[in-house]
């Protein structure tokens, strides 16, 4: 135990219903500026049925204190969700486990809720340096969290949740490569920026994941280099697999980015950070991964022009 400013500093373990609800009522009544909850699925029943809670909880927005509330919306707690959307800013976050609320002044956790009106430990603490260190973990999930607002319209309208998102792991990029070839259905679209990359993803099994979708059926379009080292496995690749067409990319055309669209749904962008490397995990660098419907469609309809630009060349050749 130490003492702050006068105020002796401590954490503890609570144990019983009881005497939590009386803890937290004494924390609420404390709190001078702002409360941060972070809780599971099951804690917006929780505060809205606990009657003591709810009421000095409620209450702060009254004082004119700032109320952010972190919670995974669902089918089954939306009600709850929306009563609370009422008194404080909601946000939404996927798989939230565990539950904690902090101040200016405290930190409170409990572990997993059970059963509403149930709570069985809590641990509690004012020691300056951990309160501010939650308070800092708090501020990064309110930023990733999404607005109650639209998660409740993707559940009540059943709408698709679109994302951008931005990899800075190469290891990350490449399993999540593996991954959308493996699910594709339909189509997959495909430019493979160097000759280095095709033989990097030769090696490392991506072009079998390729024939393995052609196999089942999936329609591949392939742009790639034309280079002598890669010339031949590329001719042999397109005549053995009907389902597999490979253009080649104008030399002014060139990039260092391998672009991969996946039924017109999901777009995955990877930067080849030095091309000389062995490995794509030494190779890669930032990626962007998208559900996105107008990226996407933009992805589409360039890869879609470039096709086309390829196939008049190619007849062009030929007369």
């Amino acid at each position: 135990m130490s003492v702050s400013n006068g105020i002796k500093e401590k954490t503890e373990v609570l144990y019983g219903t009881e005497n939590i609800i009386i803890s937290a009522i004494e924390g609420y009544s404390r709190v001078k500026e702002s409360l941060d909850i972070c809780s599971d699925q099951k804690g917006p029943a929780l505060f809205l049925t606990t009657t003591p809670i709810w009421e000095v909880y409620s209450g702060l927005k009254t004082r004119g204190i700032k109320l952010r509330f972190i919670t995974e919306i669902t089918k089954d707690n939306l009600s709850y969700c929306k009563e609370l959307l009422k008194t404080v800013e909601l946000r939404h976050m996927d798989e939230v486990k565990g539950n904690f609320g902090v101040s200016e002044t405290q930190y409170a956790a409990n572990s997993t809720i059970r059963e509403a009106n149930r709570l069985e430990q809590l641990i509690v603490s004012n020691v300056k340096a951990f309160v501010e260190q939650q308070q800092y973990f708090f501020n990064m999930l309110w930023h990733r969290a999404i607005p109650a607002k639209q998660r409740i319209k993707e559940i009540e309208e059943g709408l698709k949740r679109e994302f951008i998102e931005t990899i800075q792991d190469p290891g990350q990029a490449e399993k999540l490569l593996f991954q959308l070839l493996k699910s594709a259905n339909e189509e997959i679209l495909i430019i493979l920026s160097t000759a280095n990359t095709f033989l990097r993803y030769e090696k490392e099994g991506v072009l079998q994941l390729l024939i393995d979708a052609a196999e089942r059926g999936v329609k591949v379009k392939i742009f790639v280099n034309l280079e002598k080292i890669i010339k031949e496995k590329v001719q042999k690749l397109s005549k053995e697999y009907s389902q597999i067409d490979v253009q080649y990319l104008d030399k002014s055309l060139q990039t260092k980015v391998t672009t991969l669209i996946v039924d017109r749904e999901l777009s995955l962008v990877v930067e080849m950070k030095d091309d000389r490397k062995e490995t794509s995990d030494e190779a890669m660098g930032l990626a962007m991964y998208s559900n996105s419907e107008s990226t996407v469609s933009s992805y589409t309809s360039i890869f879609e022009t470039l096709w086309m630009q390829a196939e008049l060349n190619q007849q062009r050749e030929k007369d």
